[in-house]
């Protein structure tokens, strides 16, 4: 057994002899990883320190990647520890193949001039400076902070808990950068994404979102693809679809907006607030990364399919109908479909229907991007079902009767028909009536 022991420490440190000599023949490898690095990444690498275990394999400490020329400020990216999985020999002839993990990151992604500090990441091997490098690379970030700074408009976004994968290779006369993203949450005017993933590549004046996928509201899934403009007036475009959505307390605001009947049912704490579930397809585009930023460049269309919908008591469809005689009690609705378009800050109302036809309400109008109100309704639809209320003898003989809603999502304020209004609606049943026309 001693001399297995004896053996095994010869060998050990016949190892770490023969190590520390190449590394001192070799003389300063910190600083030629350095050199060889930036010449492949096309701009200055820095490492503050290396480690090498008995394998050869590398950890690189204080990390910081700069931007390419012409990008200020601070560099592309910037990391406590980059383990390589790749025998330092290699690396230094230039043979870059295997996993890199990197820990405690800050990735600052800038767009300035319509171009990203991601541009020329890649050298090619045949590149004119210096010996050709053979780059294959799977990059791991966890937990990373991301900075998305658009410096043409002064604008920042911080992320934080990102994962990226991303894989870099220039082999086959290629030059390939596709990343995997993870992100925990992201809040869209309110509405928290969770588990967003999506795969990014860059094909030089654009950048591909392809994949995308998150989990919205309590059981609800978003699916899409888009893309991120690095020159022109709008920064991005998505084509996105949204499945299996509850009217849980994130989700029911946003859809209100599209679906107005929800409107003054919201609180998030009731519990007679608004149920159901949803899907949607919407396309969307627009400039900024923050809402305030968003909403006033932001252009689109949709279209919003409601199921199994129960409003409580108070909601403003409820309050309409008890305005022709039905009891303020919940209502649940048959399928609803709300199409509309997007665009000047307000959502505009293009077709609003429904399998009950109680609920089918000729609703027309808009909808602004912070919760206003400017819709039309006629109640007709709903006064044979209930007889009518108040308004039961003029329905008789009227041919509309139509309701101004103002105020906002939270607070709607209906304008019952007014005295000229009704006097037009009666004026034309009389003209149809004269004209062998039956009452509505």
């Amino acid at each position: 057994m001693r001399r297995i022991l004896f053996w095994l420490l010869v060998v050990v440190l016949l190892a770490a002899g023969a190590g520390a000599a190449w590394w001192y023949l070799r003389g300063d490898p910190r600083a030629e990883l350095e050199a060889l690095l930036g010449r492949t990444l096309g701009r200055e690498v820095h490492i503050g320190r290396l480690e090498v275990d008995p394998r050869g394999h590398v950890t690189l400490h204080d990390v910081d990647i700069g931007n390419p020329e012409g990008f200020g400020g601070a560099g592309l990216l910037s990391a406590t520890v980059l383990d390589l999985d790749v025998g330092l020999s290699d690396l230094l002839d230039g043979k870059f193949s295997g996993v890199v993990t990197a820990q405690a990151v800050e990735l600052r992604l800038v767009k300035q001039g319509g171009n990203t500090n991601l541009a020329g990441l890649i050298r090619p091997r045949d590149a004119d400076a210096g010996a050709p490098v053979d780059l294959h690379l799977d990059l791991a970030i966890s937990g990373s902070r991301v900075l998305l700074e658009d410096l043409d408009h002064a604008r920042t976004l911080v992320l934080e808990g990102v994962d990226v994968r991303v894989l870099l290779t220039n082999r086959d006369a290629q030059r390939t950068a596709a990343a995997t993203v993870s992100i925990a949450e992201v809040a869209l005017h309110g509405l928290p994404i969770r588990a967003l993933t999506m795969t990014v590549r860059g094909d030089g004046q654009d950048v591909a979102i392809e994949a995308l996928r998150g989990r919205i509201g309590a059981r609800g899934e978003v699916t899409g693809s888009g893309r991120i403009f690095l020159a022109g007036e709008r920064d991005w475009q998505f084509e996105i679809a949204a499945t299996n959505v509850d009217l849980d307390a994130d989700v029911r605001r946003v859809v209100a907006a599209v679906y107005p009947p929800l409107s003054s049912s919201l609180d998030a704490t009731a519990a007679t607030a608004a149920t159901g579930w949803l899907g949607a397809e919407l396309s969307l585009g627009g400039s900024g990364l923050h809402w305030e930023e968003i909403r006033p460049t932001l252009v689109g269309s949709g279209t919003a399919r409601l199921h199994e919908v129960v409003l409580p008591r108070g909601s403003l469809l409820l309050a309409l109908a008890s305005l022709v005689g039905r009891a303020d009690d919940p209502w649940t609705l048959g399928e609803s479909t709300v199409v509309f378009a997007i665009g000047q800050g307000w959502i505009e109302l293009t077709r609003v229907t429904a399998e009950n036809a109680a609920a089918s309400l000729p609703i027309a109008g808009r909808v602004s991007l912070v919760g206003e109100l400017d819709l039309r309704v006629d109640l007709m639809p709903m006064v044979r079902l209930f007889g009518g209320g108040i308004y039961r003898d003029a329905a008789r003989y009227a041919t509309s009767l139509p309701v101004r809603i103002r105020g906002t999502i939270e607070h709607p304020e209906i304008a019952p028909p007014s005295v000229a209004d009704l006097g037009k609606s009666l004026l034309g049943g009389a003209i149809r009536r004269s004209l062998g026309g039956s009452p509505p």
